[in-house]
């Protein structure tokens, strides 16, 4: 047999080559494949036996095991048993000089990736581990994007260094680990879907289907039908059969986003469904069987619309099994900061800006601001921020006039969003003054005041125009100053 040149297909791209194990008790022909797979690009290793085979196994893993059927002690068919308990993503191939059709079959049902006949020639195996190479390099293709997704969508996505929002990613880990309901309470923009989505993809049910549902968004009259389907020609205008959302979820999770604003009349068929774990679709005469972990989430005060009788109790206990509260920003001002830093770097990349950052006084004026929209205002506020910054780095003055107003001392906690009236009319001139590219002329007119009158609130405010060949913002005409 002559030296092949390495095989390209050998290597799965960015993982390396394709690790091969080959287990054969002749010592000639174990070393003839093992030379010849090694010269081919392969990662190979030899065991004379299944026993040292098994040691090397646990030893490093390995891709493909190629191995002999007939060997003294432990033979191939149960050194494949072996491997198929302790490693399933192995894929073993079995050789044997005693091949039949029945023979392959039977290796084939018991696990085995494919049959090959002694005497065979080396290209024949490197065929076979070609196709296992592809195989290979899809399946870690594959872990790779699922292993993005769990980065994504994992606990440490909520950003902070607070205790509170340790308690909840310790809660959101462990709440992963079973197939409970979770309820996740919290105010609007506090995070409640990232911690949903963390929730599934941390769990064993990752693989399965991740299905949001904003229960405040769908009309009563056709609640039914799309959270559970319906059957073609159940009513005018159903032309084809629709699954609803639980059976879209099933294996996987439905998230039941503002779950408290379902109608009081549609409860019951929710928690039927969820206790039945079935649905019947409308216009169906029998129910579909769904599996589905649920978890919900509320800005609501869920426990008082109970005591009202609002919502359901029996619904509200079936949801209420793990419940979690994440916190307002105004709860933990000092994780603002480091929150930010990430909000800038995912919008930078998300709109192909560069990340400018902040300067300690702009992070010093986010951590102020009471943020009554949470994690959703300041992911606002940013974007807002980013798109307007003419410096290096983001800084106060390119942080929305509501962030940039200072906190008064002893007043309400909402009262540090309101702005004085010097603030809001500099904010206000500085945006007019932006809409007519510092024509000063047009400005004057659109604000309804004579030039000299705006170049009055110009020099009060300290506001600064683009560069130009004259004075900043100078549209040409004479300074009504001067």
């Amino acid at each position: 047999m002559t030296p092949t040149a390495a095989d390209p297909a050998a290597a799965p791209p960015g993982s390396g080559p394709l690790r091969v194990l080959v287990v054969e008790d002749d010592p000639r022909l174990l070393d003839i494949l093992t030379r010849h797979l090694d010269r081919m690009g392969y990662a190979v290793r030899g065991a004379p036996g299944a026993a040292a085979a098994l040691q090397l196994l646990e030893e490093a893993p390995a891709d493909v095991v190629l191995s002999d059927v007939r060997m003294p002690g432990m033979d191939g068919r149960t050194l494949l048993q072996v491997v198929r308990e302790r490693w399933p993503a192995v894929r073993v191939v079995l050789m044997t000089a005693f091949g039949s059709v029945d023979d392959a079959v039977e290796a084939m049902r018991a696990g085995a990736y494919t049959y090959v006949v002694k005497p065979f020639k080396v290209e024949v195996v490197a065929a076979v581990l070609r196709n296992a190479a592809r195989e290979v390099s899809l399946a870690r293709e594959v872990e790779g994007l699922r292993r993005e997704v769990r980065g994504r969508f994992s606990a440490d996505r909520l950003i902070g260094t607070s205790a509170r929002m340790g308690e909840v990613r310790r809660l959101l880990r462990e709440a992963a680990e079973v197939d409970a309901t979770v309820l996740l309470v919290g105010r609007s923009g506090t995070g409640k879907e990232v911690a949903a989505r963390a929730i599934h993809a941390e769990g064993p049910r990752a693989g399965g289907p991740f299905v949001a549902v904003n229960c405040a968004a769908i009309p009563e009259p056709l609640f039914e039908s799309a959270m559970f389907g319906h059957r073609r020609g159940a009513f005018t205008g159903a032309i084809e059969s629709q699954a609803g959302f639980v059976e879209q979820a099933s294996g996987g999770t439905l998230f039941l986003d503002e779950v408290a604003e379902i109608p009081l009349a549609q409860q019951a068929k929710l928690l039927r469904a969820l206790q039945e774990r079935e649905v019947t679709p409308v216009g169906a005469s029998r129910p579909v069987a769904v599996d589905v972990r649920v978890v919900a989430a509320t800005n609501r005060d869920i426990d008082a619309m109970v005591a009202r009788g609002s919502f359901r109790e029996d619904l509200f206990y079936r949801l209420n099994v793990l419940r979690i509260e994440l916190p307002p920003l105004a709860e933990r001002p000092g994780d603002v900061p480091a929150l930010a830093e990430h909000l800038l770097l995912e919008i930078a990349r998300d709109q192909g800006k560069p990340a400018l950052g902040f300067t300690e006084a702009a992070l010093e004026a986010l951590a102020r601001h009471r943020w009554p929209g949470n994690v959703r205002e300041l992911r606002n506020a940013i974007e807002r921020a980013l798109l307007s910054a003419r410096g290096r780095r983001i800084d106060v003055p390119d942080l929305p006039p509501a962030v940039r107003a200072p906190v008064i001392p002893g007043a309400p906690p909402d009262a540090s969003d309101a702005l004085t009236l010097a603030e809001v009319e500099k904010a206000h001139v500085e945006r007019v003054l932006a809409m007519t590219g510092w024509n000063r002329s047009i400005a004057a007119r659109l604000l309804d005041i004579d030039r000299r009158t705006l170049f009055s609130k110009i020099r009060r405010y300290g506001l600064v125009g683009p560069l130009r060949g004259g004075p900043a913002g100078d549209d040409g005409d004479e300074d009504a100053d001067g």
